[in-house]
């Protein structure tokens, strides 16, 4: 199962993981796997093109099956990529809620 956990303070986003497999088909074909992974991989890229690691508003780590998202210094346009990140893990969750898991918490 994919887990996805989701740190706010005042309504701003200050720190995403996304961890682990879906496992809803063999290796390959796992479509669940996929969206999420072509999601982190965008938004990892999104944040880039808005100077995220650049102007060191924060920290991004991925790897094989984890991406760790981490906000140093919160800026409109960073929430409003962080947002759409969260809106799209949302959609895939309702649909297959059997494979990924999302927990927000209020720090």
């Amino acid at each position: 199962m994919i887990q996805v956990v989701i740190k706010e303070k005042n309504q701003q986003i200050l720190d995403i993981e996304v961890s682990g497999h879906a496992n809803s088909a063999e290796h390959g074909k796992d479509l669940v796997c996929a969206g999420v992974s072509t999601a982190c991989v965008g938004i990892a890229n999104a944040l880039v093109k808005n100077h995220f690691l650049k102007d060191q508003l924060g920290n991004l780590d991925i790897q094989k099956g984890y991406v760790h998202i981490e906000v140093l210094k919160s800026q409109k346009d960073i929430q409003v990529v962080l947002e759409t990140f969260v809106t799209i893990l949302e959609t895939i969750e309702e649909s297959y809620a059997k494979y990924m898991k999302i927990t927000k918490m209020e720090v």
